[in-house]
């Protein structure tokens, strides 16, 4: 086994493993505040790239706007798609939430294929490639990376140290007590949702930068987002983080010292094996 080529496969996983992390965070917050799982996170992904595409399209100056941008855009999506529909899916039966939400994937999918094409893009960036021997780094990587493990550590901070943290938190542990305590559920509803739309919508953008992405393509990262989750424990932001790291790297080692077309296969199975072994996850504790 070559040494340069291990150490290659390992930063790759580590890359690839913030975007899973930021993407699956996304989907935990939804699912810690509401106990809905957000069956359109693929579709929200894709959107997200190409909000950050377009923005750099008209803005081809820098990342950073996009970045921005596609946050802005969606937070107000999720607000949108709360209050018209997914307001309306709390408390109803899973099959319902599922086949709801399943078809605002369809229709965002097609909506992106008839506004924007099937035709791949990604974000037409510059980043310099730095090579040590066999081991190369590309900045575009370390960038996004960094902008990933920057929104991890807000998201975190803000869960801990601020009041909206704390009412999101009593919220999780006990909505009816927290009711009686003068704690508005609704707006909290409202507020945790399109934060894990922001997250998802972020996540989007970031991986257009490094990565072609097309308006059907948003199945394997949601796929491995539900991996992670399932890996790190649903509702638990921190565990996400951790579990993407995980997958990322087995992700990147199925890759180069197999084929790249198992590594779906060989993620799942360690969902299953989760379920079967530590059905609570990483970092979750027995019931």
């Amino acid at each position: 086994m070559s040494l340069e080529l291990l150490a290659q496969t390992i930063i790759n996983g580590l890359f690839i493993g913030f975007l899973f992390g930021l993407a699956g965070m996304g989907l935990t917050i939804i699912f810690g505040v509401m106990k809905i799982i957000n069956f359109a996170t693929g579709a929200m992904i894709m959107l997200g790239a190409y909000v950050g595409y377009w923005t750099y399209t008209y803005w081809p100056y820098s990342a950073i706007p996009g970045i921005i941008v596609s946050v802005g855009v969606g937070f107000l999506f999720g607000i949108l798609v709360y209050q018209v529909l997914v307001r309306r899916l709390i408390g109803k039966p899973l099959l319902t939430t599922l086949l709801v939400l399943f078809g605002l994937t369809s229709i965002l999918e097609n909506s992106m294929l008839n506004l924007w094409s099937p035709n791949p893009r990604s974000i037409p960036i510059d980043f310099p490639t730095y090579s040590y021997g066999l081991i190369s780094i590309s900045t575009s990587r370390v960038f996004v990376s960094i902008m990933a493990i920057v929104a991890t550590i807000l998201v975190l901070a803000v869960f801990k140290y601020t009041t909206f943290g704390r009412i999101i938190r009593a919220v999780i542990q006990d909505k009816i007590a927290a009711t009686l305590m003068g704690v508005d559920v609704n707006r909290v509803y409202t507020l945790g949702f399109s934060l894990g739309v922001t997250l998802t919508f972020l996540a989007g953008a970031l991986l257009a930068m490094v990565y072609p992405f097309e308006p059907f393509g948003g199945l394997p990262y949601a796929l491995m987002a539900f991996v992670v989750v399932v890996l790190g424990t649903l509702g638990n932001p921190v565990g996400c983080l951790f579990a993407g790291l995980i997958i990322g790297t087995v992700h990147s080692f199925v890759g180069s010292y197999w084929t790249l077309n198992m590594s779906p296969a060989v993620a799942y199975l360690i969902m299953i094996i989760t379920f079967l072994l530590r059905p609570q996850g990483l970092m979750g504790k027995k019931e």
